[in-house]
């Protein structure tokens, strides 16, 4: 489903002349990996979220932004993104694959549950099964 909604995004992208189907380096996603296991727990690591970066790296669409795989990018980047968000002590718990003006999209590292968090509040506003259930719910609320 997530990959539908990425080429429908990449046709609207395409009369700008633009694309999102870059995929992120293996070398980024290694990157991410020892980041997550040095910084939040050893031997975490989504796999639905490598798919999804090995599809497109990270996705920034109508207020959208799922954080891409770049150790350089302090605006988009996962692991800038969760350098701030993770700063607090209540959020401490989450690991952000993206956010929007609205919501933060992330995991709770002690129930596994992934979330749809209310910005600023950080209330629990959707409970999802698995990352590509949250993802795609959150590429459909853009489109």
């Amino acid at each position: 489903m997530v990959l539908e909604l990425l080429v429908e995004i990449e046709k609207i992208k395409k009369e700008d002349g633009k694309t999102i189907m870059v995929p992120a380096s293996d070398k980024d996603i290694q990157s991410l990996k020892e980041w997550i296991s040095s910084n939040v727990r050893s031997n975490l690591w989504i796999n639905e979220y490598g798919d999804f970066l090995k599809k497109v790296n990270g996705l920034d669409f109508n207020g959208l932004v799922i954080y891409n795989a770049k150790s350089d990018d302090e605006n988009n980047g996962f692991i800038s993104a969760n350098e701030i968000w993770r700063d607090n002590v209540w959020d401490s718990n989450y690991l952000f694959f993206g956010d929007s003006s609205i919501s933060w999209y992330c995991i709770d590292l002690e129930s596994h549950v992934f979330l749809e968090l209310d910005k600023p509040s950080g209330d629990v506003i959707e409970e999802y099964n698995n990352f590509e259930e949250m993802i795609t719910e959150a590429i459909k609320s853009v489109l």
